[in-house]
Order: C-alpha cells, then sequence, then structure tokens
C-alpha cells in the first residue's frame, strides 16, 4: 500500500465523470487496486446506488452485476472500516451481489469490523442472503468473528446458517447451506467455538433429530460414534461429529455438567455421545487422580440408569464399560444386576411378541423367551469382552461361549459400503490450458485410452471433462483446426459444446458461425460411431447421442431471449433457428425418451432437462417469445403444436410448457389461450399430463391474478381429484398447498373474497395441515419482504381471524394453526393483536410451540406492553418438561429472563408471584443462571437490544 498514492477530489470526480456506462465502469473499477480511491469514491457517491433486482416478464428475477463492489471487496483488507462504513449504507438493497460481497468483506477484514456488519444480515434473514453468496465466504465470516474475539456475533450467525429449520418435507430439513457445503463448514466452525460451542451444536442437533425424524438415535447409517459412513446423510453425520468432538474437549474438566447437558436432551444420541465421550476421556485419563475418579463416578451413572438399556447404545455401553475397568474394576460391580435384569421388555411382553403359532404348548413358548432372554446377555457381554468383565458376568460369558457358540464380532456395522473414483484426464487443465488450439485438437485425435480397464486411469471421459472446464474459460482454445466432426470422438464434441454452453451463459462471446457449423455437423451426423470404442463402459460414448444432446441444449439457449447480456448477430441467430426448427428433429431422440426408465424417479420437470426431446421442445418454447414480428415464429410453432400432438405419458412436454406459461402468454397470448383447456384441463376435469402443466406452472411462476384466473378451471378440477395431485415440479410444498397459497393471496390482494371457488373448496375440502402449511408460507414470504402495504396486512389478519374462529368451532382442525409464527416473525403485526390470538392457539393446540425458537425475541419485545400475555404464552411454549429442559438452548439469549422480569416489574402482585414461580420450576429444570440473568434485566444491565433474534 505504501506505493499508492491518494487521489485529489477533482481526479475522483473526473474519473466518475469519464465512466457514465456499465462497460466503462466495469473496466475502471476491474483495473482499479489502489485502496485510497475507497473513501474518496464513497464521499462522491459511487457506492450508493446499486443496480435493483430486475422482475423479468416470466416472473423470475435477475441481479445486475456491479462492479464497484467487486472493486469494494478487493481493498476491504488494505481499508476495512471504509469498506464497512460503505456495505451499512446497502441495508436496502435486494442485489445478491451486495450480499455475497458482505459475507466476502466480513471474512477477510478485522473482527470488530466484521462484527459491525450483524445488522445487515438481521435485516436481510427474512428475504435471504443473495443466491450468489459462496457458502465458503459464509462460514469464513463465522469464524473470522470467532477467532477474532467476537463470539457472541459469531455465535449468532453460526445459528443462522446451521440451525436445521423446519420443512414441508418430514424427512428434509430446511438448510440455509447446501449439504456438502454444511458438511464442510461445521468442521470449521467447531474448531473454532470450541467446548463453550456444545451447547449451541448440541442444540442444532436436536433440532435436525426433530425436524427429520430420526430421534431413534440409531439407525444403518451411523452405527459408530467414532466414524461416519460416507456419502449419506451428511448433515446428520456432520453435527454427530461436531457434537462428539465438543463434548470430548469439555468432558475432562467438566464431565458432570457436559454428561447432565447431553442426556437432558432425552435424545439416544446424544446419550451415545455421552457415553463415547466419557469412555474416551477415561482412556487418557491418569488412573487415581481426580479427573479420572469423576469421570468414573459419570460413567456409572450414564451406564446403570433405566434407560441405559438400550440396544441403540449397546456399542457405547460396551466401550465405556471396558475404559471403566481399567481405572475400577469395582466400579462394575452393578454389571452383574445389570445382566441378570434382561432385556428391557417384560416376560409378559416377550411371550406376546415371540409367539408365532396358538398351537404353542406353554413349554415351547417359555423356551422362546428363555433363548431371547440368553442371546441379549450373550450379545452384550460379548460386546464388552472378558477382559473388562468382573467374575459373576466373565463367567456368565464361558459359559454362554461354549454353549451357543463364540460371538466373533459382536459390534461389527450391519452393512458395509464401497465406493470408487473416477474418471480420469491425461492432460490436466494447466496442461490443455498452455497448448496451442491446433496441438490440443491434434491430442485429443491421437490420444487412445491403454488402461486395462481396473483403478481409476486416464479415459477419454475424464479427458473430456477436463475440456469442457477449459473451453468453458476459454471459447476459443478449439479454434485450431477444420473437420471436427470427422477427427473428434463424439465424447469429445459433446465436452466441446457443453463448453462453449456454460461459456454463452457466463456472457462470453462465441465464434457464432464455428458454433453452428459444428451443431449442424453433430446434428446432421448418424448415431453410429466412427472410431471404436475404447475403455470401460462409462469412458467413451458409444455413439452421437450425447452430444446431438448437447448440441440441442446449446440450441436452446443460444436462441433465448434474456439470460445473457449478449447479442447474437441476426443472421447468426436465424441459422440458429433454422437448425433447431429443422435440423434437429429426431425421431430417435423422441422413441429414446418415450422408452426411457419411467421408474427413474425424475418429476416431469426433471426430465425435461435431461432428455434431448424435451430439451429441443423447452428450445423451441425459447425461440417462440422472440414474439410473432420474427420470421421464424409461424414455423416455430407449428413445430410446437407437431411435438404436442404425441402421446407422452411421462410429461416432461407439459412441464415445459408449464414453466413457460408467463412467457408464452407474453408474446402469443391469442395462441397461448387457445391452448389453455388441451393443456391445463377445464373444471369438468383434468388429467396427468394437464396436472403436470398445471402445478409446474404453479411452481415456477408468482402469484399474478390474471394467472389465478385462467388457471382457475384447472384448480378446481384438480382439487377434487381422488388421488393426490401429479406434481410436475416436486419442491418443497405440494401442488395442493400452492394452490392454498394462490388463494389466500388471491384475498389479501384484493382479487377475491371468501366466495371465490377456488377459495371456497380449497378451505372447504383440503387437509388442515395442508391448509394450515399454505397460510404458514405467506406468512413466510410476508417476513422475506421488505415493505407490505397496510390494506395487505389487514385483509392477511383477518382471515388468520376467520381461520381461528373456525377452529373454536371444530377442534379437529387445529394443525390449520401451527405455522402462526411466521406471522409473528415477519414483524408485519402489532402485537397487541398477534398476542391474544397467539395464546388461545397454543391453549387449543399445544403443537403450535413447536418452533418456539424463532419468535423469542418477538415475545421479549411483547413483554413490554402486555407483560401478562408474554409471561402466559411463555408457559404454554415450555409446557412439557423437555422443553424446559432445553429453555435457553431453543430460545434466543435473554429470552425467558426478559419475559420474566417484566411480569415481575408490574403493578400487578398475582403476575408477580406467578412469574417468580415460573423461574423457579426452570431453575429446578436446570437453568441456575436465569435468576441473575432476571437480576441483569431489573437492573438495568440488560436490555430489549440485548435479546437475540
Amino acid at each position: 500500500m505504501t506505493d499508492y498514492k491518494a487521489p485529489t477530489e477533482q481526479q475522483v470526480r473526473e474519473a466518475l465523470r469519464r465512466i457514465p456506462t456499465l462497460h466503462l465502469r466495469r473496466a475502471f473499477f476491474e483495473g482499479l487496486k489502489n485502496p485510497l480511491w475507497l473513501e474518496p469514491l464513497a464521499k462522491e457517491g459511487a457506492f450508493a446506488s446499486p443496480p435493483i433486482r430486475v422482475t423479468l416478464d416470466d416472473g423470475s428475477i435477475s441481479d445486475p452485476s456491479w462492479p464497484e463492489i467487486e472493486y469494494v471487496v478487493r481493498v476491504a483488507a488494505a481499508a476495512p472500516t471504509a469498506a464497512v462504513d460503505i456495505l451499512l449504507k446497502l441495508v436496502d438493497s435486494e442485489n445478491a451481489w451486495v450480499r455475497r460481497a458482505v459475507f466476502e468483506i466480513g471474512g477477510t477484514v478485522p473482527a470488530p469490523e466484521a462484527a459491525r456488519l450483524k445488522p445487515l444480515l438481521k435485516a436481510w434473514l427474512s428475504s435471504g442472503f443473495g443466491w450468489r453468496t459462496d457458502p465458503r465466504a459464509m462460514v469464513d465470516f463465522v469464524v473470522n468473528l470467532i477467532d477474532g474475539g467476537q463470539r457472541k456475533v459469531g455465535a449468532w450467525i453460526a445459528n443462522v446458517l446451521f440451525r436445521p429449520g423446519e420443512s414441508t418435507d418430514s424427512t428434509k430439513p430446511n438448510l440455509v447451506l447446501e449439504e456438502y457445503w454444511y458438511d464442510a463448514g461445521l468442521l470449521r466452525v467447531v474448531a473454532s467455538l470450541g467446548g463453550e460451542g456444545l451447547p449451541l451444536v448440541l442444540g442444532w442437533l436436536v433440532e435436525y433429530e426433530r425436524v427429520s425424524g430420526q430421534s431413534d438415535g440409531w439407525s444403518f447409517s451411523r452405527p459408530n460414534i467414532n466414524a461416519r459412513r460416507d456419502g449419506y446423510r451428511k448433515v446428520e453425520d456432520a453435527l454427530i461429529d461436531g457434537v462428539r468432538d465438543l463434548a470430548l474437549t469439555r468432558m475432562t474438566d467438566h464431565p458432570a455438567e457436559t454428561a447432565s447437558l447431553l442426556v437432558r436432551t432425552n435424545l439416544m444420541l446424544a446419550r451415545r455421545i455421552a457415553m463415547f465421550a466419557n469412555a474416551r476421556s477415561l482412556s487418557v485419563a491418569i488412573p487415581g487422580s481426580d479427573a479420572a475418579s469423576a469421570l468414573v463416578a459419570i460413567a456409572i451413572e450414564l451406564m446403570f440408569e433405566p434407560s441405559a438399556n438400550d440396544e441403540r447404545c449397546r456399542a457405547e455401553f460396551a466401550e465405556l464399560a471396558r475404559a471403566v475397568g481399567k481405572h475400577s474394576p469395582a466400579a462394575l460391580e452393578p454389571l452383574g444386576d445389570f445382566i441378570k435384569s434382561g432385556p428391557p421388555l417384560g416376560n409378559d411382553e416377550l411371550r406376546t411378541r415371540l409367539l408365532r403359532d396358538s398351537d404353542e404348548t406353554a413349554d415351547e413358548i417359555e423356551h422362546k423367551v428363555g433363548d431371547y432372554v440368553e442371546h441379549w446377555q450373550h450379545l452384550w457381554l460379548a460386546s464388552i469382552g472378558a477382559e473388562a468383565l468382573p467374575e459373576y458376568p466373565r463367567s456368565l460369558l464361558a459359559t454362554l461361549d461354549n454353549r451357543r457358540g463364540t460371538l466373533e464380532n459382536p459390534l461389527r456395522p450391519p452393512l458395509q459400503i464401497t465406493t470408487w473414483t473416477g474418471p480420469n484426464s491425461p492432460l490436466t487443465h494447466e496442461e490443455m490450458a498452455a497448448m496451442s488450439p491446433t496441438a490440443l485438437i491434434a491430442h485429443l485425435e491421437g490420444w487412445h485410452d491403454t488402461a486395462d480397464g481396473w483403478g481409476p486411469e486416464p479415459s477419454h471421459e475424464g479427458q473430456a471433462r477436463a475440456l469442457a472446464s477449459l473451453v468453458t474459460s476459454n471459447p476459443a482454445s478449439v479454434d485450431g483446426g477444420i473437420n471436427l466432426i470427422e477427427r473428434l470422438r463424439p465424447t469429445y464434441l459433446r465436452a466441446i459444446l457443453s463448453g462453449w454452453e456454460a461459456a454463452f451463459l457466463a456472457n462470453n462471446s462465441l465464434d457464432w458461425p464455428r458454433v453452428a457449423d459444428v451443431i449442424e455437423g453433430v446434428l446432421t451426423h448418424d448415431y453410429l460411431l466412427d472410431f471404436p470404442v475404447e475403455g470401460g463402459k462409462f469412458d467413451d460414448d458409444r455413439d452421437y447421442g450425447w452430444s446431438k444432446k448437447a448440441a440441442v441444449s446449446l440450441l436452446g439457449n443460444l436462441v433465448g431471449t434474456t439470460d445473457t447480456e449478449l447479442v447474437i448477430p441476426p443472421r447468426s441467430l436465424a441459422r440458429f433457428a433454422d437448425l433447431l426448427i429443422e435440423t434437429s428433429r429426431d425421431e430417435t431422440a423422441w422413441l429414446q425418451y418415450a422408452d426411457g426408465d419411467h421408474e427413474s424417479g425424475m418429476d416431469p420437470l426433471a426430465l425435461s432437462i435431461n432428455w434431448q426431446w424435451p430439451i429441443r421442445l423447452r428450445g423451441l418454447v425459447r425461440l417462440l417469445t422472440h414474439g410473432p414480428e420474427a420470421p421464424w415464429h409461424e414455423r416455430t410453432r407449428s413445430e410446437i403444436d407437431r411435438e404436442l400432438g404425441r402421446t407422452d405419458t411421462r410429461g416432461a412436454s407439459r412441464a415445459v410448457l408449464g414453466e413457460a406459461l408467463g412467457r408464452l402468454l407474453t408474446s402469443d397470448e391469442i395462441w397461448m389461450r387457445g391452448l389453455l383447456p388441451s393443456i391445463y384441463g377445464t373444471d369438468e376435469g383434468i388429467d396427468r399430463n394437464q396436472q403436470i402443466a398445471l402445478t409446474t406452472a404453479m411452481a415456477i411462476h408468482h402469484y399474478h391474478h390474471k394467472l389465478y384466473e385462467l388457471l382457475t378451471p384447472s384448480m378446481l378440477a384438480a382439487m377434487q381429484l381422488a388421488d393426490p395431485i401429479v406434481d410436475g415440479w416436486r419442491i418443497d410444498s405440494d401442488p395442493l398447498q400452492r394452490i392454498g397459497e394462490w388463494a389466500v393471496k388471491s384475498m389479501i390482494f384484493g382479487d377475491t373474497e371468501w366466495d371465490d371457488p377456488v377459495v371456497t373448496v380449497f378451505f372447504g375440502t383440503a387437509d388442515p395441515t395442508v391448509r394450515g402449511a399454505a397460510l404458514g408460507h405467506v406468512g413466510w414470504e410476508f417476513m422475506h419482504s421488505n415493505d407490505v402495504a397496510e390494506d395487505i396486512c389487514g385483509r392477511f389478519a383477518a382471515i388468520w381471524d376467520a381461520r381461528l374462529a373456525h377452529v373454536e368451532r371444530t377442534i379437529g382442525d387445529a394443525p390449520e394453526l401451527r405455522e402462526f409464527h411466521w406471522v409473528v416473525k415477519s414483524g408485519k403485526f402489532r402485537p397487541d393483536w398477534w398476542l391474544p390470538r397467539f395464546q388461545r392457539m397454543l391453549e387449543l393446540s399445544p403443537k403450535v410451540a413447536s418452533e418456539r425458537f424463532m419468535i423469542g425475541k418477538e415475545i421479549a419485545a411483547a413483554s413490554e406492553l402486555d407483560p401478562r400475555s408474554a409471561l402466559d404464552i411463555m408457559k404454554l411454549l415450555l409446557s412439557t418438561n423437555q422443553a424446559r429442559s432445553m429453555a435457553t438452548y431453543e430460545l434466543s439469549e435473554n429470552v425467558v429472563a426478559m419475559v420474566i422480569a417484566k411480569a415481575i416489574e408490574s403493578s400487578d402482585e398475582a403476575l408477580k408471584r406467578d412469574a417468580s414461580s415460573f423461574m423457579n420450576a426452570l431453575g429446578e429444570a436446570g437453568h441456575l443462571g436465569l435468576a441473575k440473568q432476571v437480576d441483569q434485566v431489573l437492573a438495568g444491565e440488560v436490555t430489549q437490544r440485548d435479546v437475540e433474534d
């Protein structure tokens, strides 16, 4: 930085005057490296106006790039305070590039500066952190904060990123980070948190097990706490590893506290982790030391309480018993009584479960019971091992070995999985990039696969993947030759076409005539291979099918109208249109699609992007969006009609039309309206393909009154079906819920009333859980909206009042209220409106409390206005023993203390007594520091500003 000079005010103004266009600004800011320009540019307003998000005609969102923010990121480490000051003024920006920059800068600037960015993240909780944000940068931000002494802010952001949330899929929690990045990132966060982070990470594991329905604590995926199984349930494995490692860190110094924290969750996984951590800590403890004695005492409690007699924790029980035996053999004397007591099932229940034939005699049944008990004893004793057993259990094991045979490996996992790695390239990306285009083509033409078919050796497929990567970054890297179709294997042609497609979508210009020539050459080539196949089954394309698919996919993107900033010359665009309409017509592609695997598990929309025939149809639809004035319009429409005349039993074609409904209405509304009855169905009936078109359209598009009106007959028909509605795109919510969401939105936007036919049928016939999910998702969208008009809030509030009144009359429909927490969390409704309603909902259905961790801050703030209601709600939220035991982990910091303190501060003596009694009950549940926290609130040392989200 010593080589840089600060600019003058005149230089800055002159520079900004000379870059009025996006291209000039990009050139300037991409080349600017001097951090001393940052503050002067900011003073001149250079960073004040990021591009706004653009909503396209089809309802999709585009985030224009902003070269200015790339410069801020680049120099932030050298000018951290100025960079953070700039970001803090961008809180209202929805641009994904801005949100990406916050995390990138937060991970590189000093931690105190990074902590100043928290208000931005809090403001964006409802709208998300931007689809362009790098998950690695998110984790960098957290680690930078924790390692830099800003632990409280770091833990808050970590909780936002890693705490699993409820989703409509009962087996798949909602995650901010994708599984791969969650797994990789949690390892780093756990290392930074250290032992103090155990309560936080344990809370994430408890929540994951709850929302994913995995609360049994043992499965084929994780029979061993010490090691995971690759490739399955990465999030759960990562959380188990994290809790395990943190428990190990804490167990030696704080064994009682650590074990109690884990066991209080009533989660078998946590009990197993407690046993494992205790055993491993004992293995390194000095015999006879105070630490060893404390660990042995905790071990005995873990092993010999009734809940430890459970097959799910047998492996950890056995390891712990062996560890205790090395320190204090006498401590294992209770093991004799444990084994004598037998399995947790009583003999009467065993007799019932083991009974297989009503003609069996009493002696035969007793023999079965005795054999079962003996097998249980043998398995548990063999798991521990003779060397660690006291005298009686050891002699019993010897007897059972003689009678039943030795169990060779009683702790062997029930299932083993092997994996394979490949394919590989003979040249790296860097080596290819160093070659001239002519040399590269010659190499591809002359290289042969000479491997013996065993092991991850170089292959054509591996080299093709490296080639595709190179072409993506440098489309001209294969300009070194003619007759590519004759010279190169289809494996490489596919790679080149795929690379060009990726480059085009990244706004890189191509040699349009050359691209057209290669596409035409591939499409006009027959399917038969001109080369002998080399390598294994997946090492070399067996025909030209994959390269033809890549050519059609590239064409579909080239003829689009909105996906890139590039402008293709009219002559080239017309040629691409001709290739798509005429040359790409392929009966073989149709037959392959039609006869393909109907049990693949793909939904129709996924099929439409994975098979050549529907990929071409998607391209034709995109070509049609150029409008009726385009010279190819009538030919395109006729070709689409021709393809739609086929009998498509897999539904991909209808998913394509559903996806493109908005674009087609914009570009050719008359033609599209004519297709509506045949494609989407009518109120008289809706077949499978029409359901696919309807559900895909609703999943892709935002609500719009025009679409709602057009699709009303189809929605009515779909809701009358006896079977579940066929989903064209299987996302988080089911199709019936999405119909409900549109019905709710039609009312809150003032387009319909309760007498609307879709509204009437949905709320009159849908399951209450589905109705609740629809209402909840709209509430979630309120939370993600920066500003909602008062009249819209009023209509939504009236809907909730109507549904609450309905549940009062029909208590069996209480699940309809379960997602009211999104309304509270949205911040769009006054506490004096939602407090009494939320309290009544909790009274009607305790399950409404399941998402209590999300709304702690809101309840704490509401306690200022109505301490009685807030306390009553808190008591209802924590009405069970398990909820009370996890209160300070599931609710935000200082929430419970704030609510209790506001009740104690009131002039209502009865309320004061209730608050004190509630505080004592939570203290008995293990929250020993709660009274001190309440005193801090009463003394003014903790305020509402200290209550975390």
